[in-house]
């Protein structure tokens, strides 16, 4: 903070100390703009570089011809005429915002266009003029350092609004007694350039530090305190008053919305950290991560609006849309994208994605041990357990839409003789088949078990009886063609079918697996190789 306020110290005594006063116009504000403008030229920001550049380079042409070192002609206006473009494209291609607050910085073009009215002062009409312009241009481009959004540009905001004040009270002063060299308002035009050239090379979302503040601020408390005193024109000093006052209240203004806006954003660092800690996976969601993915997408929402998706591509689990605008979650071993509608519209803290990820891994391991607990690892179908946990969400689906349930009970026909004679590694790979064919021949709103044994469970969301003899009829051929060395003859089995209708509550379900125990065994007393309704 200290060499800061020394520069801006020396600044002042050498352009407000009166022997010094002309010197620092004739050659530090040229200086100024030649040094600034050629740092940007080479961290290629060519616009305000070049636009620098040609007004340091007019000035000095402007200074020789003050000293008389020059004959004074229109030629020395062209560094001005060629700099001008180089600063309107560069004010252009700036973010921006629809003017709200900024608006009250209309009447300072309006000043401008009064002072291009003045036959008197030539050439110089152009300039204000193209100020006026400039200005209008600035408006929606000031709007977002007003409100905060790019803190990073305070420096480069405050430095055109100086240069354009400067230009604009040079030309009032012209208009009426005269613009004597060495006049305060140059040392309006040395802080612009050398604001513009400090701003234009911060990032937008680069925190203002508080020396960027502490400058920003004392130079439009210059800009009145400079130009309201005694034989400045009552022009002048109406312009500098309100450019400051403004200038000043915009800039306390954005440093209060700011402070709201980190406010808000810790409250919802805070509730998205409180989703976190609650996200876990429930009975009902053992054996799918769509639950757990959900609720990690509900508490990625609230740090990040956008977000709307959510993928683990390795274990084929999306909620929400899938959008081309993804962010990567990391995840050990796994992929994991975070989908937004939009691009957002600031920087996403890395420290929220790793949360996301870490907390997602974890909760989804949790998610591998629930599988573990509920699935039968031959088969990979629930076990009775995962029976117990899965039953009461079918149940309540059933109720919910009025949709009929059936239960069928399906044994392998003659298990034991295939275990005796081929050995229960054979067994297992009947075992196996089967399973396959109950996963691929049931819905997702159904259940499949292995009830124990070469016993099978199925629940079938939505089938009356007949539609589940019909289903079951499938699995029977399918099974009847499967062929396992070294068993030399099909394989069949029998099954038994109850309910067909909309379970009451869990008693129905249990009375009905009872009956298709029953059914079942009935088409085992039959004949096997069948199926029997209750």
């Amino acid at each position: 903070m200290v060499p800061y306020a020394l520069g801006l110290l020396a600044l002042l005594f050498l352009a407000l100390f009166p022997p010094t006063a002309p010197w620092s116009e004739r050659f530090l504000t040229p200086l100024v703009a030649l040094a600034g403008g050629a740092y940007l030229v080479l961290k290629k920001e060519r616009l305000f570089g070049l636009a620098l550049v040609l007004f340091g380079l007019g000035d000095f042409l402007w200074s020789l011809e003050d000293l008389g070192l020059l004959p004074e002609r229109l030629y020395l206006e062209v560094p001005y005429f060629l700099g001008y473009p180089f600063l309107t494209l560069g004010i252009l291609r700036l973010p921006g915002r629809p003017p709200r607050l900024t608006l009250a910085l209309l009447p300072l073009g309006g000043l401008g266009l009064l002072t291009a009215l003045e036959p008197q002062l030539g050439v110089d009409r152009v300039y204000s003029a193209w100020d006026a312009l400039l200005l209008l241009l600035l408006l929606p481009k000031l709007e977002g350092i007003f409100e905060g959004l790019f803190p990073g540009r305070v420096f480069l905001g405050s430095g055109l609004l100086l240069f354009l004040v400067a230009d604009m009270a040079y030309a009032f002063l012209e208009a009426g007694p005269g613009y004597p060299t060495g006049h305060p308002v140059h040392l309006l035009w040395t802080l612009g350039y050398l604001f513009l050239a400090l701003g234009t090379g911060a990032e937008e979302e680069e925190e203002a530090s508080f020396p960027a503040l502490a400058l920003t601020l004392s130079g439009l408390f210059l800009m009145p305190a400079l130009l309201t005193q005694d034989p400045t024109p009552l022009g002048v000093r109406l312009l500098a008053l309100y450019g400051g006052l403004v200038g000043s209240l915009g800039l306390l203004y954005a440093l209060h919305l700011r402070r709201q806006r980190a406010a808000e954003v810790q409250g919802r660092w805070t509730r998205f950290l409180e989703k976190l800690a609650r996200l876990s996976p429930r009975i009902t969601q053992t054996l799918s991560p769509e639950g757990v993915l959900l609720e990690a997408l509900e508490a990625a929402h609230t740090l990040l609006p956008e977000a709307v998706g959510l993928e683990v591509l390795s274990r084929r689990g999306l909620v929400g849309e899938r959008t081309p605008h993804a962010l990567p979650v990391p995840l050990q071993g796994e992929t994991a994208y975070l989908y937004l509608k939009a691009p957002p519209e600031g920087k996403v803290p890395g420290s929220f994605l790793a949360l996301l990820g870490e907390r997602l891994k974890q909760v989804l391991k949790q998610v591998e041990w629930g599988t573990l607990a509920f699935t039968d690892p031959l088969t990979g179908l629930l076990n009775r357990r995962g029976l117990e946990a899965e039953l009461p969400k079918l149940l309540a689906l059933a109720r919910r839409y009025g949709t009929p349930a059936s239960v069928v009970m399906l044994d392998i026909d003659r298990f034991k003789r295939v275990n005796d004679t081929y050995g229960h590694p054979v067994g297992d790979e009947v075992l196996r088949r089967l399973g396959r064919i109950l996963k691929a021949s049931v819905r997702q709103e159904d259940l499949a078990v292995r009830y124990g044994g070469e016993e099978f469970l199925l629940v079938l969301f939505g089938a009356e009886r007949e539609a589940a003899k019909e289903a079951v009829e499938r699995i029977r051929q399918r099974f009847r063609a499967e062929r396992i060395p070294p068993i030399p003859h099909p394989l069949t089995l029998s099954a038994g079918i109850a309910g067909g209708e909309v379970p009451e509550g869990r008693e129905t379900l249990e009375e009905w697996i009872l009956k298709a125990d029953y059914a079942l065994l009935r088409a085992k007393e039959t004949g096997r190789d069948r199926v029997t309704l209750a």
